[in-house]
């Protein structure tokens, strides 16, 4: 039982997988909310990319759902860009932007102060993906397997987007690494929630994919064949797609979406993963699992 007081789960291992997306964001919190009010406890929780932050801040960092609401309409794209130059010009470019640069630095401090093993909301593992631009290789830092990552480290690598931010630098095993969003490995890494250490029962992947091209990395079709009912993939889609982009109306928009994905068919999968039988300990996950976990 984690500091939520409520067990992690109630006889399956649910992990959620929040994938890439930018400023769709919001629709990640709009789903939590959502599954809040269904009453789905996650063992686990997988981040890539913009998934990764609000990964962080809601099972690290304790952070509500209004909270994360909160801070994805205040962060807009000035912001993000603002935060972007501070990064690539830390003297004058910090000086110049230090109005709209300053919140976004602040709140990625708030992550310094946590770590992968002090988890909130029942969530009792939390794993990152990075993408390891000089090795062409993914790189996955999860609770008892950080791989000398701290937790506010994995995470800014994990939503490195190139050419906007610099790459984050690391040795890891040895190797100076070259890290930047985990999106280039896998835009919903649902292999990382269900291999060891996590080791899910059931996954929910939510897919704020903006092109076929990350569709096709993503290869949720293929994990669907492999998980069939133990994978539930959620699009959320806006009712309006000329909500502003950046904006405080686009990151409402989108949080709506996430809310109105899940529907009463989605519910009643959600329910009956909650009645099924559990699965034993240590079944064995599809095989093909194995090398991208040791990455």
């Amino acid at each position: 039982m984690t500091k939520s007081g409520r067990p992690a789960s109630a006889g399956q291992r649910i992990a959620i997988v929040l994938g890439s997306g930018g400023f769709r964001g919001p629709a990640h919190v709009g789903v939590l909310a959502r599954l809040q009010e269904l009453r789905v406890p996650l063992y686990a929780m997988v981040g890539c990319s913009v998934g990764s932050l609000i990964s962080a801040y809601y099972a690290a960092a304790g952070q509500t759902v209004d909270d994360l609401l909160r801070f994805a309409l205040e962060t807009n794209a000035q912001r993000v860009l603002s935060h972007a130059l501070s990064l690539r010009s830390p003297g004058l470019g910090r000086r110049l932007v230090r109005r709209w640069a300053d919140p976004v630095h602040d709140l990625l401090a708030v992550l310094d102060r946590h770590d992968f093993r002090n988890l909130h909301h029942g969530v009792r593992m939390i794993g990152f993906l990075m993408h390891d631009r000089r090795r062409g290789e993914r790189i996955f830092a999860v609770t008892g397997r950080e791989r000398g990552f701290r937790l506010s480290e994995a995470v800014r690598a994990s939503s490195r987007l190139p050419l906007l931010f610099p790459p984050f630098r690391k040795e890891v095993d040895g190797l100076e690494r070259v890290l930047v969003d985990g999106a280039y490995s896998a835009p919903s890494p649902v292999v990382h929630a269900v291999a060891a250490p996590i080791s899910a029962t059931h996954v929910i992947a939510v897919d704020l994919s903006g092109s076929r091209r990350r569709r096709r990395l993503s290869e949720l079709g293929r994990w669907q064949e492999l998980l069939g009912e133990r994978l539930l993939v959620l699009r959320p889609r806006p009712r309006f797609t000329r909500a502003g982009w950046g904006t405080i109306l686009g990151a409402r928009t989108w949080y709506e979406a996430g809310r109105s994905v899940i529907g009463e068919a989605e519910a009643d999968r959600l329910r009956r993963w909650l009645r099924a039988p559990a699965l034993e300990d240590g079944a064995e996950a599809p095989a093909e699992t194995t090398r991208c976990a040791t990455l």
